[in-house]
């Protein structure tokens, strides 16, 4: 007898008691979310709990800074836990301090005079862990961390990393980025272990004995009742050998909803920007795509862009123990908004990463992977770690372009010329999106006006600009994803439409103006079969 994870067992991530996503593991970025996000938004409950009650029955205040009560007393829960997470966030919010410290008091006070002197003045945290410069104008000064060395620091600490296990009904889940990651009810198991730990992929491959399990339990700390309820996560295997796909077939790409594509040539498998559905409940009926159809083997993960609805740690921590290899945008900023990606992926546990510049290209069985400009989507700040996939299939072309937004209209003729015509494009047309505060605020030095900030948004291509895409490179399948609709994205987005929101119009418009051209179009929702030649 062989046990394996019940496939409706959720397995959240958390660092410091949030939700984690990807800023939260970078030391920098986790210490300003501390400060100037996170903190605030507990404390605001704890002060009034019904305002949250109040504001979360309005569908406009989804996605805002408000707590999401789980089971009974979860004030109780949240107040007793916060008093031991102040005590373990001092070191971090010292770290934050000094940030701000550097940023609003040392940095203005240069003026193109030498920086040497500074470096003695500068706070404890940040000593010997940033490079000082200015810019070309010899006037600008800025900054960068040298980012191994604040891993190396105590303000790093993996004894944060959490993972919370629970079992669901269904997949509708509750906006996770503003409530605190706790035991609300005894269905939840809450266990504390550094994220890259070789225990969770144990948990994760599955087909473990009896023996193996309790040993996993032990080494996660888990004893009595809480390694009786953990047990409980658990069934035993219907076929010991296994039944999950692997990886041979028929070339296919899969649409797995959201901006997650899989995709299997020549018996090579991809997958881009991983947001998977578990099943094992009632709405398994839909046909869409789950953990149970990946194949054992994933050869490569192509990332697009680092936020959490396209770089999902709850998925990817899933899955890691099947990827052979990840893909990302060149990341080499290592700014408060830009941290190092690859050095993320490394502390998650991925050792093979591979970084590609604009038209840098990967070769592959049967093809190649090609990077491609990204350009919008990050509301006009410095984000370099961003890209669109050019996926060759023996001569099949496709094109992930995310959500990016054709704001330059030279861009696309300038790739044109450079890659040739693509025969499938999957493009994103969030066309409204989110203030830039709603996810960076909490890392910039000073709150951004209000006009400035509705006018600079993390969105995706309009009609016209996605039609300038698809006419600039001959395209003559158009697939239009990233919408954020499917109910598993609850957890991390917070998008609801109607066939009157801009996004729909404007997606609409592209599928008819794809198709009155002879092409093939459609707005991709929940499962899609695409045949790899158009």
């Amino acid at each position: 007898m062989t046990l394996s994870l019940k496939r409706n067992v959720i397995a959240e991530p958390a660092v410091a008691g949030w939700y984690a996503w990807s800023y939260l593991l970078p030391p920098q970025t986790l210490a300003k979310y501390l400060k100037n996000h996170y903190r605030s938004i507990v404390e605001s409950y704890l002060e009034d709990p019904g305002a949250h009650r109040t504001a979360l029955k309005q569908a406009r205040f989804q996605g805002g800074p408000f707590v999401h009560e789980q089971g009974e007393d979860a004030y109780g829960k949240i107040e007793h836990w916060y008093q031991d997470a102040r005590e373990q966030y001092a070191p971090l919010l010292e770290l934050a301090d000094a940030i701000d410290e550097l940023e609003q008091e040392i940095l203005p006070g240069l003026t193109g005079a030498t920086t040497e002197a500074v470096y003695r003045k500068l706070p404890e945290p940040l000593a010997g862990r940033v490079e000082l410069f200015y810019g070309r104008d010899n006037r600008t000064p800025d900054y960068r961390f040298i980012e191994p060395l604040l891993y190396a620091s105590r303000h790093f600490t993996p004894g944060l990393q959490q993972v919370r296990f629970s079992r669901v009904t269904e997949d509708a889940r509750s906006f996770a980025l503003t409530t605190p990651v706790l035991e609300y009810t005894p269905e939840q198991l809450l266990v504390t272990v550094p994220l890259d730990s070789p225990l969770l992929d144990a948990v994760f491959r599955g087909g473990l004995t009896p023996e193996e399990l309790d040993r996993i339990g032990a080494d996660l700390g888990l004893t009595g009742e809480r390694a009786q309820t953990f047990r409980s996560f658990f069934e035993e295997d219907p076929d010991p050998s296994g039944s999950r796909p692997d990886g041979s077939g028929e070339d296919v790409i899969e649409y797995l909803g959201h901006a997650c594509v899989f995709v299997r040539h020549r018996g090579t498998t991809f997958l881009v920007d991983p947001v998977v559905s578990y099943s094992g409940y009632e709405h398994r009926s839909d046909g869409r795509f789950t953990f149970d159809d990946l194949p054992e083997r994933i050869d490569y993960v192509m990332i697009t862009h680092n936020h959490q609805d396209h770089m999902l740690l709850e998925t990817l921590l899933k899955i890691r123990h099947r990827v052979g290899r990840v893909v990302i945008a060149k990341s080499a900023n290592s700014s408060l908004v830009d941290p190092d990606l690859k050095r993320i992926l490394g502390v998650l546990g991925f050792p093979d990463v591979v970084e590609l510049d604009d038209l840098d290209s990967l070769d592959t069985p049967g093809g190649a992977i090609t990077a491609l400009p990204f350009l919008g989507e990050h509301g006009d700040i410095r984000i370099r770690t961003k890209c669109g996939w050019l996926l060759d299939l023996d001569g099949t072309r496709v094109l992930f372009a995310a959500d990016s937004t054709n704001v330059s209209p030279h861009l696309y003729a300038q790739v044109a010329a450079a890659v040739g015509p693509v025969d499938t494009v999957f493009i994103g047309m969030e066309s409204v999106g989110a203030p830039v505060s709603w996810l960076y605020g909490p890392l910039f030095p000073e709150r951004l006006e209000r006009r400035v900030d509705a006018g600079r948004r993390l969105k995706g291509s309009n009609f016209e600009q996605a039609a300038a895409i698809v006419d600039t490179l001959q395209a003559r399948s158009v697939y239009v994803y990233a919408m954020g609709q499917e109910p598993w994205l609850g957890a991390v987005m917070c998008i609801e439409y109607d066939e009157s929101h801009p996004a729909m119009v404007d997606s609409d418009k592209l599928v008819g103006y794809v198709r009155e051209r002879g092409g093939t179009s459609k707005r991709l929702f929940l499962h899609e079969s695409i045949a790899v030649r158009p």
